[in-house]
């Protein structure tokens, strides 16, 4: 992972970002950072208010930098 700075995502709190759009979750037991496992479409699947929810990295991203992921 490196020195990379990872941004919370406001709206989905346990979840962070990092600069070149990847996800990570807390670990539950532990609390470090996780990779979050990406779809083959550019999603991935988020946990809100115990259900699952699959959601595009650029909507992530852009809440978090406000700004769109360079590939979009």
């Amino acid at each position: 992972m490196g020195n990379k700075a990872l941004k919370y995502i406001p709206g989905y709190y346990p979840y962070r970002i990092d600069e070149d759009g990847k996800v990570f979750a807390s670990h539950p037991i532990t609390g470090f950072p996780v990779l979050v496992k990406e779809q083959k479409n550019r999603t991935v699947n988020i946990r809100r208010e115990g259900k699952k929810t699959r959601i595009k990295v650029a909507e992530l991203y852009r809440r978090a930098f406000n700004k769109l992921l360079p590939e979009d």
